[in-house]
């Protein structure tokens, strides 16, 4: 054997002339495959002006007059002048320069040292089915790509098979299920909660075919609920010969008023559609209860008929009622606008 059987280092002989020729030759080889770096193995043209210490992996189709005769997927060491071929033993590593990434020879093909894929991936903890990729940190952050660059845009996708099945994130404590939000058997999308991480309840859900909202478990506080969607408007007491005002902030060209007293006994129970906008107006649709009056003048306290509750719109978008029952009255309005 004249040479080592992994890295072809040539073997010094017995009585060998010139001796430093073959130790040099083994040296540069040493020099070239020892931490290999080559600049690129996607050039396939021979360079014009090398210099000593270049190396590239040769691709399909190298050209030159030393890299065409060349084997692809060898390396071509620029050394002493000249270049040398040398055919990478297996699991040797290189690190390409131009895709600053780690490459390792395997059965013939240079192939990412890397792995481009994975059966599972654990992060500060072990991975295994169902949950093929597990994470345990304080935080996790997904940030646009400012590196290939990309768009700008972030976008992290949940895809499941069909309508049927499930896409969804789940909020645990102590990895019991409390909360779970995403498409859950259906087309709709769903929030719903746990006390257990057993029983689930629905309480929001948004319909994919036009957008709508319904609410399945209904409101904790139905009052509530319609105040902070500015429906409900609690007026109050009304003090006799007062009034009580509700401003619109701006015109409105139409809304429906449903004016509710603490009795009906004392104050008129009364349905309206008003216009609250100039030329403004009106109109009862229906009422119960107690005497009233609707119109447009300005009401003062002292100024409506008396006896009666008397309703003003003006165009401006206000709407007050005046109180000249004779004893303080309470209502609460509910109002849907156009």
């Amino acid at each position: 054997m004249d040479q080592s059987p992994r890295l072809a280092f040539p073997y010094l002989q017995p009585n060998q002339a010139q001796k430093h020729v073959t130790l040099n030759e083994a040296l540069r080889r040493l020099d070239t495959l020892t931490g290999l770096a080559v600049a690129s193995r996607q050039v396939s043209q021979e360079p014009a002006a090398p210099v000593d210490g270049d190396a590239y992996i040769l691709p399909s189709g190298a050209a030159g007059d030393a890299w065409s005769v060349f084997a692809e997927g060898s390396i071509a060491a620029f050394q002493d002048g000249f270049w040398n071929e040398i055919a990478p033993p297996e699991g040797l590593t290189a690190w390409v320069g131009d895709e600053t990434d780690l490459y390792v020879f395997s059965e013939g093909a240079w192939l990412a040292a890397r792995p481009r894929t994975t059966d599972r991936l654990g992060i500060n903890t072990e991975a295994g089915a169902p949950n093929l990729l597990a994470v345990k940190s304080d935080a996790i952050l997904f940030s646009h790509d400012d590196v290939t660059p990309g768009n700008g845009d972030i976008r992290l996708t949940l895809n499941r098979d069909g309508t049927g099945s499930v896409a969804s994130v789940v909020f645990q404590t102590g990895y019991s299920g409390s909360a779970e939000v995403g498409l859950l058997g259906s087309g709709d999308l769903a929030f719903r909660t746990s006390p257990d991480g057993n029983s689930f309840t629905t309480g929001f859900e948004v319909r994919p075919s036009d957008g709508k909202v319904s609410f399945p478990a209904g409101f904790a506080d139905p009052l509530g609920a319609l105040a902070a969607l500015g429906l409900r408007q609690p007026v109050g007491t009304i003090a006799d010969d007062a009034v009580a005002t509700l401003d619109f902030g701006g015109a409105v060209y139409g809304a429906a008023i449903l004016a509710i007293p603490n009795a009906t006994s004392s104050a008129p129970a009364a349905f309206f559609f008003a216009r609250l906008a100039p030329s403004p107006s009106i109109e009862t649709l229906f009422s119960a209860g107690a005497d009233f009056t609707v119109g447009t003048e300005t009401l003062t306290g002292a100024s409506g008929e008396d006896g009666k509750v008397n309703f003003s719109v003006s165009s401006d978008g206000v709407l007050t009622i005046e109180n000249r029952r004779g004893f303080p009255i309470g209502y609460t309005l509910y109002t849907f606008q156009r």
